[in-house]
């Protein structure tokens, strides 16, 4: 019996990992750039003690990375409101150092220096503070240019560190970020292409998610009920030693 509640038990922990990836999932699914978490099941066989056969086997729930599938860009007619056209990602400063991500929000804090979800944006040259401005414009290439409030002339004034990896070399954080898989800075891809005005959606998709979590919880059921099952075999076995 302690092998079927051994059993019963290690596949219910699975299911409730696996159900927290895809509550994850559908709580970001109005997250500006935000790339749905995978999971996948990987069976390990117990090792055997004594004369015992090869038949435990451990259910564990492995990071399968992250859907690279890019999400919808929307208008949003903001200036600073920016996605990348095709391939690529923006870089932004952390305590960790140069992190990456799909998100183009990108709001000035009170001195002038460009954030995108509070962290610093990083340029070519490092970070980029905006002075005061009449217009902004930002180019396909992530140059940042402005007309002062005084006069007509035009200023570049920086331009966005854009990356293009392969997103197999890359690892996403808990915060949502993603990372080299080094820990080193990416170099800048001059290829790379955004566009002023837009942001892209979360690429989870909403209903297969929600088809997957309520599965899941049926499994988790089917989980328990072998535990309810192993524990009345165990009373009963326990009854027949006792009438013995």
């Amino acid at each position: 019996m302690d092998k079927m509640l051994y059993t019963a038990a290690s596949g219910a922990t699975r299911v409730m990992e696996a159900q927290a990836i895809r509550a994850n999932n559908l709580a970001n699914a109005d997250t500006t750039g935000f790339k749905a978490d995978l999971e996948r099941v990987n069976a390990k066989t117990i090792t055997p003690t004594g004369n015992s056969l090869h038949t435990r086997v451990l259910a564990q729930t492995e990071s399968s990375g992250f859907s690279q599938q890019a999400g919808t860009l929307n208008p949003t007619g903001r200036t600073l409101d920016l996605a990348i056209s095709d391939q690529g990602l923006f870089s932004v400063m952390t305590a960790d150092g140069e992190a990456y991500t799909r998100s183009g929000v990108v709001v000035p804090d009170a001195q002038g220096q460009l954030t995108i979800d509070g962290r610093p944006v990083a340029g070519i040259e490092g970070p980029i503070v905006v002075p005061e401005y009449r217009e902004l414009f930002i180019g396909d290439d992530g140059r940042i240019s402005i007309v002062a409030d005084m006069g007509n002339i035009t200023e570049e004034i920086g331009q966005l560190k854009l990356v293009n990896p392969e997103l197999q070399q890359m690892t996403k954080g808990q915060d949502g970020l993603f990372y080299s898989n080094n820990g080193l800075p990416l170099e800048a891809d001059e290829e790379v292409q955004v566009r002023s005005g837009f942001l892209e959606s979360s690429n989870v998709q909403a209903v297969s998610e929600l088809i997957a979590s309520m599965d899941l919880s049926r499994q988790f059921e089917v989980q328990v009920k072998l535990m309810q099952s192993a524990e009345k075999l165990s009373e009963a076995g326990n009854r027949l030693l006792r009438d013995a």
